[in-house]
């Protein structure tokens, strides 16, 4: 139980990086954290929409890839890199603690630190429904921030399908829908591969 409260406290305290200056996009959030000792490789293309949001100029295609690590059964690390074609690109770290699991159902906290032409935190929270075993279906709040003089918050609300080809196949497409005016639509799709 200690173990479990000093993982939570961990995530809540890179949580609290997220009520600081301004915010930009982050990809996809699996509710469930990898098994323990296993490796993920992730590739995710996808198209940022523009909307004449302030302080954003990298809209348009970008490419993410991705590693990740199963720490624990409960808890991955996963580091990140996005190449944006009209921007700077993004490097990234998250801690992925799930919080609570049932047979159908899994929720998450996720925080970690970035560059993405400025220093910066992310957090989100994630509950994904398991209708089946090879079907997920995942929403939440996704919130991402750049430490500058400006404070630009960002907020979004995930729309996530995935689909289990296998235990070591795993596809999604994702929508983030801004849920504030400085926050623009995302979509993604993907692939995670997993070695156990």
């Amino acid at each position: 139980m200690k173990k479990r409260c000093s993982s939570l406290l961990l995530i809540l305290s890179l949580s609290l990086l997220v009520f600081t200056p301004r915010l930009h996009a982050q990809l996809v959030n699996p509710a469930r954290t990898l098994p323990e000792r296993a490796f993920s490789l992730d590739i995710t293309p996808a198209w940022h929409m523009d909307r004449n949001v302030i302080l954003f100029d990298g809209g348009g295609p970008a490419l993410g890839a991705g590693m990740g690590y199963g720490l624990r059964y409960d808890m991955d690390l996963r580091l990140r890199y996005i190449y944006f074609l009209n921007g700077p690109d993004y490097i990234g770290a998250d801690l992925q603690y799930m919080a609570y699991e049932s047979r159908n159902t899994y929720f998450s906290l996720t925080g970690g630190l970035h560059r993405w032409e400025y220093f910066g935190a992310d957090f989100s929270g994630t509950f994904t429904y398991t209708p089946r075993f090879e079907v997920n279906l995942s929403t939440g709040i996704d919130m991402d921030i750049s430490f500058t003089e400006v404070v630009n918050p960002r907020m979004w609300i995930p729309l996530n399908f995935g689909w289990s080809l296998s235990d070591q196949l795993y596809l999604f497409a994702e929508y983030n829908l801004p849920i504030n005016d400085r926050a623009w639509d995302l979509a993604v799709a993907g692939a995670r591969i997993i070695f156990r």
